[in-house]
């Protein structure tokens, strides 16, 4: 008996109807997560479940794997909150010392990359679309990882190669002026909620910190899931965008036809409102 959760799907404006589970096996149309690239986060509201994309920054990958396994992010906060922006979690100074600065991955070389164009126009890349289900732009031959909401980052200074341990997590589409200015390696495909309901900063004071200890949202603890024992670690499943499944949601959404829709909308797609359906599975 499989399990479904929504995880990031949206329903909306009948689009629920190209996603809906057929009657029929639809094994194929899903991708299994890979637990070695399943980051879990506990916080006070929830777990979210994070994927990481070792294909396009697979340094700074290895770099955040080290880091949960070490205990790192265990017991630190999320203490810069920006509503619509990013919700910036871990700790610095005297961690420099251990984990010195981490060369950025900002884009990637576009061959080899599974990717599956959107179909629509896009204000920050000439052409976006997913690969494995994570927002994408490509241009002149390179690719990289959108700062759509839930996209993680490695947080830095002023220059380019001066990541260490913070990390921040997209709340909003306003971060999209950070699109290859840094390195963007995973996403949340469960749990964003949970990532919504975090106590946020004042971007006017300290530009988001948020001053008072007791008001910042605790990571209580950080796993991978494939440290955890297989009957305990979640099962998630990622909708695959080449399928013929995704297409059609992808038209529906372009194309609503809604009796609640006096005005006919225009035609538009954007990437980081087009739902990439996530589900978990029983064991």
């Amino acid at each position: 008996m499989r399990k479904i959760g929504l995880g990031l799907l949206a329903v909306f404006l009948g689009i629920g109807a190209a996603f809906a589970a057929p009657k029929v096996d639809d094994s194929k149309d899903w991708r299994d997560v890979d637990p070695a690239n399943l980051v879990l986060m506990d916080v006070r509201y929830g777990t979210i479940a994070i994927e990481l994309d070792p294909q396009f920054a697979p340094a700074n990958v290895a770099r955040f794997k080290a880091l949960v396994r070490a205990g790192f992010y265990d017991n630190t906060s999320f203490y810069r909150v920006i509503d619509g922006f990013v919700a910036q979690g871990g700790k610095g100074g005297e961690s420099f010392k251990q984990w010195p600065t981490i060369k950025g991955e900002m884009d990637r070389p576009a061959g080899g990359l599974d990717f599956t164009p959107l179909g629509a126009p896009d204000l920050y890349a000439p052409q976006v679309g997913n690969v494995d289900g994570f927002p994408v732009g490509e241009e002149k031959g390179r690719a990289w990882i959108l700062h759509c909401p839930g996209t993680i980052a490695f947080a830095r200074d002023k220059t380019a190669d001066s990541a260490a341990t913070e990390f921040y997590i997209v709340l909003g589409e306003g971060a999209r002026q950070l699109d290859r200015n840094y390195t963007a390696f995973g996403r949340v495909i469960d749990g964003m909620q949970y990532v919504q309901k975090l106590n946020r900063g004042d971007v006017d004071v300290d530009n988001g910190v948020i001053p008072l200890v007791s008001r910042r949202d605790p990571i209580i603890r950080v796993r991978m899931a494939s440290d955890v024992p297989p009957i305990q670690r979640p099962h998630y499943q990622v909708l695959r965008t080449d399928t013929a499944r995704f297409a059609a949601a992808k038209d529906a959404r372009m194309h609503p036809n809604s009796p609640y829709l006096v005005r006919k909308p225009p035609a538009a797609l954007d990437v980081c409102t087009m739902p990439i359906p996530v589900r978990t599975v029983a064991h």
